[in-house]
């Protein structure tokens, strides 16, 4: 019968009793994907309370997205009986598995506790929270199970009790795991569900319950008047809290658990047991100590890029046939690209380097010429009712599918597919990359908000589309402030509308704003953390952009964009060789990450031109490779090849200012006066002190050291500590003769002090 009336459904096999319904082993022929379905046995299916719990299952877990809550595909009805078709988990329930080692317990404790806040910020409250439902898959990650006595809260305040579609004066749930509140038979909050959570986490530590008795009676009496014997171990307080009787006195929140949670975890990875070391071990590390203080070695030890799997994802095809999703071609990898950043084990490539890859193209050589060990590709269609997306990772080496899945989102809701394709990301993918899983911090909330970061996402960085993806994301973010990503991304359009366009100083210091918001929301976001620091940086205030970019490195020193941030601050204090040797780091780390060809000037400024074009031939092809070349062509002395490269960036829409006039003019031997001074006064309107400094360098070469020595000093006053850059530079060989050089050198100099004495320990 059911495979008769469930059409689009194959069943493969019964795999037992789910709540109150009895779940099938299926496939989705549509999609080619297995399924579990849940249907009400024939006996029940009559019962209109049955019903009425299936189909509150139904709508409640249908609208809760979260890798740890187990996923509602589809809700229908065959012969007049409903069904749910539902995620396939392979694994086992906690009841089954029985005690779990402290560290993996610890993990599990964190999804429990963050599907629950997800569960609450919806307002839905499980109230039968147990071992058998939940679910642990063969990956290691928790799924919370049947949502059949869910609730609903009606207030907005997420401790408001609500009686639900039960009467006060009745209990729901299993009996060893309720609330003291929910033994009462009293209206019930969010609260009663990390009761629940300790009572199932004391299980799962000692093995015992944390309530028992011979029937319900006893174990009522339990619940209400006797504290079960204490725990051992770091979760001991977490679940003595949960478990209090008085829920004004236990956990208010399950975030306030999680974050508990987290801070045992940090600990527990930073904090381990030390055995007292002998004497003579105490005193030799004392001596290197010192030792250290002396030299002060601002860099950390260089990171083993072996635990770093790289990755790039390409645009989206577009199957559909109508031209209204289009969009999603370049939000989707985009998106993608944003969630894969949080797992600290990947390196993934920036997708200003992977949109260009379109059409008809080679994964394998895509991805050999990004350097990466695997490419994500992905198509979607709009189906009208639905939209279907297909991802799949190719292993670059092996020229093989790694990994595939596809999902049919119904209703086009965009937030559902967001969330749904990260499950899988999370779940499927990671693994297969032998990368483990970050816990996710920040969801969009708001499907119009999503829908708007979404179309700016797609949108060009060229200057007027650029100010249009602004306007856009502002709506964005106003309609929904909690969503980091959103946040990031303003920040970044309106740095480059600063940087690129004619932002100017407002648009630098919303981006500032829109930065700090986004971290926030999201500590673990290390663009907005990296971008802050650049901006920082180029705004004048070293020692505040060094103390950010060293706790950067403390909490991320496994990323390369945390060892450039400091790159980019000590080559601005002029501490060259630190500066190169955090740019080697991060280039050891993911080492063809176009995000580090500005250590380019690193290598220029101390002179070593080899370095310098490897770093540039990071981002081959662009206007900014031709304009920087042009800057080791000065150091060269070949100045029409100079000329060549600066033309040739102007030609592709590069702002090169009066660089172009000037060189000719000098060149060609004609009255460059006008030229220079054009060039100097462009110095005076550049925010940027490093820009300002490159100014001088083309000054110098052009046979202008008085102005270049003027433009220096400028460089200097804001915050461009060119200590010894200024000393070698071949492009200020003549400046170097004149009286008021050692001058600007002096002003160099103490730029250079001023940092150390700021910054030293």
């Amino acid at each position: 019968m059911i495979g008769r009336t469930l059409s689009h459904y194959r069943i493969l096999e019964p795999l037992g009793s789910g709540g109150m319904g009895v779940v099938y082993k299926a496939e989705d022929v549509r999609l080619g994907r297995k399924v579990a379905i849940k249907m009400l046995p024939d006996e029940l299916a009559r019962d209109h309370t049955a019903l009425e719990r299936f189909a509150r299952e139904a709508r409640t877990a249908s609208a809760l997205n979260h890798p740890n809550i187990c996923t509602i595909y589809e809700v229908d009805e065959a012969e007049g009986k409903p069904f749910l078709v539902m995620e396939l988990l392979e694994g086992q329930t906690l009841r089954e598995c029985g005690r779990i080692d402290s560290e993996s317990l610890l993990d599990l404790a964190i999804e429990f506790a963050d599907a629950l806040a997800t569960a609450h910020d919806a307002k839905v409250v499980h109230r039968d929270l147990k071992p058998a439902n939940l679910f642990l898959t063969k990956l290691g990650h928790l799924k919370i199970l049947d949502f059949g006595l869910a609730t609903v809260a009606a207030s907005e305040d997420s401790k408001t009790a609500v009686r639900g579609l039960t009467e006060a004066g009745t209990t729901v749930g299993t009996v060893a795991y309720m609330s003291p509140e929910q033994a009462r038979g009293e209206a019930v909050d969010a609260r009663t569900d990390l009761f629940s959570f300790g009572a199932v986490m004391y299980e799962l530590v000692t093995g015992k319950r944390a309530f028992s008795g011979v029937n319900s009676t006893t174990i009522f009496d339990a619940i209400l008047h006797h504290d079960p014997p204490p725990v051992d171990g770091p979760l001991a307080p977490v679940i003595s809290k949960a478990l209090q009787k008085n829920r004004e006195m236990r956990y208010q929140s399950a975030a306030e658990i999680r974050a508990d949670l987290k801070r045992l975890k940090h600990d527990s990875g930073t904090v381990a047991a030390r055995k007292p070391a002998p004497l003579w071990i105490a005193v030799a590390a004392a001596i290197v100590i010192v030792g250290i203080v002396a030299v002060w070695r601002l860099r950390p030890q260089p990171h083993d890029s072996s635990r770093q799997t790289t990755v790039a994802v390409l645009p989206f095809s577009n199957l559909g046939g109508t031209h209204d999703r289009d969009y999603l071609q370049l939000a989707l990898p985009d998106e993608l690209i944003t969630i894969l950043s949080h797992s600290r084990s990947l390196a993934v490539r920036p997708f200003a380097m992977t949109k260009r890859y379109t059409g008809d193209i080679d994964p394998q050589q895509v991805g050999r010429d990004l350097k990466v060990d695997d490419v994500i590709t992905g198509d979607f269609r709009d189906n009208g009712g639905s939209i279907a997306i297909s991802v799949e990772s190719i292993d670059v080496e092996k020229n093989d599918v790694r990994w595939r899945d596809s999902l049919d989102v119904p209703g086009g809701g965009l937030i559902v597919m967001r969330n749904a394709l990260s499950e899988r990301l999370r779940s499927g993918l990671l693994p297969s990359l032998h990368v483990a899983a970050e816990p996710e911090t920040g969801r969009p909330r708001n499907d119009e908000a999503y829908a708007l970061f979404l179309h700016a996402s797609a949108m060009s960085p060229d200057p007027d589309p650029n100010k249009q993806a602004i306007a856009i994301l502002k709506r964005s973010v106003a309609l929904d402030p909690t969503y980091a990503p959103a946040w990031n991304a303003l920040a970044r359009r309106e740095y480059d509308d600063s940087e690129y366009s004619n932002g100017g100083v407002t648009d630098v210091h919303d981006a500032d704003a829109a930065a700090h918001r986004a971290l926030e929301l999201d500590p673990d976001l290390i663009d907005a953390a990296k971008m802050l620091i650049v901006m920082h940086t180029e705004a004048n205030d070293l020692p505040g952009a060094y103390r950010e970019a060293k706790q950067l490195l403390e909490q991320r020193p496994e990323s390369g964009e945390s060892h450039f941030a400091m790159s980019y601050v000590l080559r601005y204090a002029g501490l060259l060789q630190d500066a190169a040797r955090e740019c080697e780091n991060a280039r050891s780390i993911d080492p063809h990450n176009a995000i580090w060809r500005s250590c380019g000037f690193t290598f220029l400024n101390l002179g070593d031109l080899n370095r310098a074009r490897e770093f540039i031939a990071l981002a081959p092809g662009t206007a900014w490779a031709d304009a920087v070349s042009a800057n080791v062509d000065l150091r060269t002395g070949d100045r029409e090849r100079a000329l060549h490269n600066i033309e040739k960036a102007g030609q592709a829409g590069f702002a090169m200012g009066s660089w172009p006039s000037l060189m000719r003019a000098f060149i060609q031997h004609e009255p460059r006066n006008e030229a220079a001074a054009a060039v100097e006064a462009e110095a005076g309107r550049i925010r940027d002190s490093e820009s300002v400094y490159l100014e001088a360098v083309w000054l110098g070469a052009a046979g202008e050291p008085e102005r270049a020595l003027r433009v220096i000093k400028l460089a200097v006053d804001r915050g461009y500590c060119a200590v010894p850059a200024m000393d070698t530079d071949p492009s200020f060989a003549d400046a170097r003769k004149l009286p008021q050089f050692q001058e600007v050198q002096k002003a160099g100099e103490a730029c250079h002090q001023r940092f150390l004495a700021a910054t030293r320990p």
